[in-house]
């Protein structure tokens, strides 16, 4: 007969049977000899005084029950003080068993990255705050602020090119077996509700999202296509069967399974040219007065905003805190900083010289020296992007010195009027540099300078800069 003790804060053991880690075990025969059974007496009275001192916690195990040796009842522990489950920032971070294979994957983006693009345009359409976080426990986390999140979204995006839609078995199929042969991988629904269990104590939504449906029973049992449905709408029935499979899979009471949080969702982001979607949901924020500006190029917005997720989704570093997970998130105040930085982009160059010789046009300006502008358009707007030609570079440099000049000087002139101004400023004083230039080159230089069409790093010179100098 073996007996062996465990006991919890305490180092215990006599002779050669003290070990370290607190357990000792005590050899005799299958029926206790008078010996034996005055050393476990003695060594049960001791254990039962120093537990009343220190609580610690011990625990008999006999192959057979001996008469003379009863348990007395276990003591029951004195209950800790109710508390909270802690802040949300303390399970905001990576964790060894983590998936973290998609961020090491991406290459490029993908439909994952751009769903996620798409929900922080969506969530544009209201004034509340949010983080995105692309590759964090599932494919995307949807934080509702980037500073003191409270609340906390996981959403498992599928890709699928079939023609059908999910049934609500495939969802909650097992996985794979494991490598161990103990047991499977968790199905698609399990692994999501997981992180229900994660993060308990704190609201956590879960969301399904495919670009196809998924098939749920109706109330007659028959399978329907769902939108968008919260599983908590099934029947009760139907309710149990899922609250079994999933309480059987991850080891939980079936009646504590709660389905209030969990939805599967159809998204219509298209597998293909994704930015031109969200490009022309990011055109009606803009048309419905939902952005602080004026946003024309949309689809380039969509594009930038889609590479920072990516680039921050394949980021591999191991966050140890919240404050270290911050730089992998995407907040609202940064997604609108950039949409905002591609609504100050300037429009291409033969854009700006178009909309120019059109205000010509207006201003009346004589039709042939208007045509003959439009005869340098394709020099122009070649020679602009060409940051190696140093005489275009100087000749529109000079073209701004003049200008700053003419707007120092309180010009009202029209454009038509300061464009002959500025050119003939540059005429005279610049002669080495535009001789044999024609005069309508120099002009459409000048429509380029005066619109702001071209980016010169140029330093305006202050007021009195050059009288000083020649003092």
């Amino acid at each position: 007969m073996v007996i062996q003790a465990r006991l919890a804060n305490m180092d215990v053991g006599t002779g050669s049977n003290r070990r370290y880690d607190g357990r000792w075990n005590l050899n005799c025969r299958p029926l206790f000899s008078a010996s034996a059974h005055k050393k476990v007496r003695r060594e049960w009275r001791q254990y039962r005084h120093e537990t009343s001192q220190d609580g610690a916690r011990l625990l008999l195990v006999c192959s057979c029950p001996h008469p003379s040796l009863t348990m007395p009842p276990r003591r029951q522990p004195t209950a800790p003080a109710a508390s909270g489950p802690g802040p949300l920032e303390a399970l905001l971070r990576d964790l060894p068993g983590d998936e973290s294979g998609g961020r090491s994957a991406t290459l490029g983006f993908s439909f994952q990255q751009w769903w996620a693009t798409l929900s922080a345009v969506e969530r544009l359409e209201t004034q509340q705050d949010f983080a995105i976080l692309s590759e964090f426990k599932e494919d995307v986390a949807i934080l509702d602020s980037a500073e003191a999140p409270s609340s906390v979204e996981f959403c498992q995006v599928k890709k699928s090119e079939r023609s059908g839609a999910w049934s609500l078995e495939e969802l909650q199929r097992k996985g794979t077996k494991l490598k161990s042969g103990d047991g499977h991988e968790p199905s698609i629904l399990a692994k999501l509700y997981r992180r229900k269990l994660e993060f308990k104590g704190h609201p956590t939504v879960l969301h399904f999202v495919s670009n196809v449906g998924v098939k749920l029973p109706n109330e007659k049992g028959s399978d329907t296509n769902a939108g968008k449905t919260c599983l908590h709408t099934l029947t009760e029935e139907q309710q149990t069967k899922v609250k079994a499979q999933l309480g059987q899979q991850l080891g939980v009471v079936a009646d504590d399974v709660d389905l209030s949080c969990v939805h599967v969702q159809r998204t219509n982001l298209p597998l293909g040219e994704q930015e031109m979607f969200v490009g022309g949901k990011l055109s009606d924020l803009s048309a419905a007065g939902k952005l602080p500006f004026k946003l024309s190029h949309t689809t380039i917005a969509a594009q930038m905003l889609a590479s920072e997720i990516q680039r921050r989704a394949s980021d591999t570093s191991y966050a140890r805190s919240f404050e270290e997970l911050k730089t992998r998130l995407l907040s609202r105040k940064q997604v609108v900083d950039i949409l905002a930085q591609v609504a100050q982009l300037r429009p291409p160059v033969h854009h700006a010289l178009d909309r120019a010789i059109e205000e010509l046009e207006r201003e009346q300006y004589p039709f042939f020296a208007r045509e003959q502008i439009r005869v340098q358009r394709v020099r122009v707007c070649a020679e602009a992007t060409d940051r190696t030609n140093e005489v275009f570079r100087q000749i529109a440099t000079a073209l701004a010195v003049a200008k700053a000049k003419v707007m120092q000087a309180g010009s009202t002139g029209t454009l038509k009027e300061v464009m002959e101004e500025v050119v003939q400023e540059v005429r005279a004083t610049e002669h080495f540099l535009t001789a044999g230039l024609p005069v309508s080159y120099l002009r459409a230089i000048a429509l380029l300078v005066l619109t702001d069409g071209i980016e010169l790093d140029v330093l305006t010179p202050a007021p009195g800069a050059q009288s000083e100098e020649k003092e």
